[in-house]
């Protein structure tokens, strides 16, 4: 019994897993987004590394607090807001984030993310990367 409800979480979790997950084709591959509502009290904001040129923060999210596995990944999940020349959504993002409120935000999973069954989606990452997503140039909050 105890096997049987093991199998029943797995297979659970593996059905959330793929249901969270957009699949975007781009020019050379696939691209994974989920949209992950980072909660209060389970996550902060890397202060050390503050706000930086081109828009770059990061934020901590304790790795069983995130929805996607990483087996490699000893403590956190690392979001990542990468560089571009336009700050002022990522500058209201990072304000935001600052309050450490409930808040949703759009995460691209590569390119650090390995892709374990097609059908039906089975993810995990390989390292502790995940980046907000970006689209021309800017953060871009929609799957």
């Amino acid at each position: 019994m105890k096997y049987l409800s093991s199998f029943w979480v797995l297979l659970i979790a593996f059905q959330l897993n793929a249901q969270e997950i957009k699949v975007n084709s781009g020019k050379y591959s696939d691209y994974y987004h989920i949209q992950y509502e980072l909660t209060s009290g389970n996550y902060s904001v890397n202060s050390e590394y503050g706000f930086n040129k081109g828009g770059q923060f990061e934020v901590f999210v304790p790795k069983e607090h995130f929805p996607i596995s990483a087996p490699s990944c000893n403590k956190n999940i690392i979001i990542r807001m990468p560089y571009s020349n336009y700050e002022k959504r990522k500058r209201a993002l990072y304000n935001e984030l600052l309050l450490l409120k409930t808040i949703t935000v759009t995460l691209e999973l590569n390119p650090y993310v390995k892709v374990l069954n097609k059908n039906p989606l089975q993810v995990e990452l390989e390292y502790c990367n995940v980046f907000f997503r970006h689209r021309a140039g800017d953060y871009f909050d929609q799957l």
